[in-house]
């Protein structure tokens, strides 16, 4: 158990746990983003917001658009539950769900499985259900490959939008 300094009981030791986890799943979703072993260098540049905004954990840039910054918004959740095997179960809020749909950007949620150090990814956009996201198969785990498929989801995104507006009344 905790001296009184840090606090006494289960609880206790539980919350500490559950940061511990939360922070060593941040690490492993910088990592895994700016994993560059396959390409010339991270596709990704990614800022952690921190508690700053109440569901978007990380603001992440592509890297490879010359002239432009695309860019899509994260939630990450770090679990030490058992290894999945079909798909990594997380726990996410409706409110949450339906904070991500708001933005006009692309949205994912990922799935940090700490012990094994693997990311899993889900897109929350357009046509997504506004209810509690629990699940994420293993078929999205951010391996190499899913990484340039992501990369060229979000280049796909940006291209179909004006990087600018073309007018303001604040000239």
């Amino acid at each position: 158990m905790f001296s009184t300094a840090y606090g006494t009981g289960r609880t206790v030791k539980k919350r500490a746990m559950k940061d511990v986890i939360g922070k060593r799943g941040e690490n492993i979703v910088e990592l895994c983003l700016t994993e560059y072993s396959n390409y010339p260098a991270p596709l990704f540049d990614l800022t952690h917001l921190g508690d700053k905004w109440p569901v978007v954990d990380y603001y992440v840039e592509l890297t490879t658009v010359p002239g432009k910054r695309p860019f899509f918004f994260l939630q990450a959740k770090a679990t030490a539950a058992t290894t999945p095997k079909k798909s990594l179960a997380i726990s996410t809020k409706r409110d949450d769900i339906a904070s991500l749909l708001e933005i006009p950007a692309p949205t994912y949620n990922l799935g940090i499985h700490e012990p094994s150090k693997r990311v899993f990814i889900r897109s929350v956009h357009d046509g997504v259900a506004v209810k509690a996201i629990t699940r994420i198969p293993i078929g999205y785990e951010l391996t190499a490959n899913n990484l340039k498929i992501l990369h060229d989801e979000v280049v796909r995104f940006w291209r179909q939008r004006r990087h600018k507006p073309t007018n303001s009344v604040f000239l």
